[in-house]
Parts: C-alpha cells; structure tokens; sequence
C-alpha cells in the first residue's frame, strides 16, 4: 500500500511540473522583440506618420519591458501568467513628435489582459476585443 501511494505521489509531482514546464515554454515565447502591425483594427503605416514603428521588448525574467511608441522611449512592468497579461507602471520619455501614433498606442497597452501568439505574431486583446497584432522582431 505504502509503494502505490508513494507511487501516486510520483506520478501527480511529474504530471505538475511536466503541466508547469509546457506553460513556461508557451509564456517564453512572448520574451523577445515585438513590433507593431495592426492597432485597433488598423495596419500601422510608419509612413503616414514620422517614419517610426512603435517596439516593445517584452523581458519576463525581470518582469519589465521596453521599447518606443514610435516618438518616445518607454519602460514600466509587464506581469504574463497562462494567457493573461498587463503591462502597466509605463513610463515614456517627453519629447513632441508630430503625427505619432503615441497616445493610441499607450492608451491599448494599458488596457490589453490577454496575449496569444500565432505565427509569430503577438496578438493582445482587452477581454474578447482584439488590441493590438505586434510581429516577432529579427
């Protein structure tokens, strides 16, 4: 009786730390180098405004991230668990920059809750809504 329990504890531990170990992979994709495509149903043309795309490098192991909006630098903390995320404490740098995408693309990232990634593209969605689609950057 003593060696199925034992054997049962075995066999749940394995099963968790395999489930746990598949979820850090799956959330380790999202920390590299993300650019934008498409916000708020839109394609991004860097042409239309000042030539620039706004970045966001995502770092899990520090919990924060980085990047531009397409006229200022920005940073604050990025927090991913399964398929939620939030990025919040943004700060940015002050420059003025006409025609940006800035204030759009700001005001997205403070309200997306959910990532999923397909085709390395980062899609991030408030709820159901989709976001922002965010391309996997070389």
């Amino acid at each position: 009786m003593k060696n199925i329990i034992l054997l049962m504890i075995t066999l749940l531990a394995n099963l968790l730390i395999g489930c746990t170990s598949s979820q850090e992979k799956s959330n380790e994709l999202i920390n590299d180098f993300w650019t934008l495509e498409i916000i708020n149903g839109m394609s991004y043309n860097p042409d239309s405004g000042n030539g620039v795309r706004p970045v966001v490098e995502i770092n899990l192991k520090e919990a924060q991230f980085a990047g531009n909006t397409s006229c200022n630098n920005m940073s604050g903390k990025v927090i991913v668990e399964g398929g939620k995320i939030t990025f919040s404490d943004i700060v940015t740098t002050k420059m003025f920059c006409m025609e940006s995408i800035e204030q759009e693309f700001l005001i997205a990232l403070g309200k997306v809750n959910k990532y999923k990634i397909e085709r390395l593209r980062l899609l991030l969605f408030e709820g159901d809504t989709e976001l922002m689609i965010l391309k996997k950057t070389e």
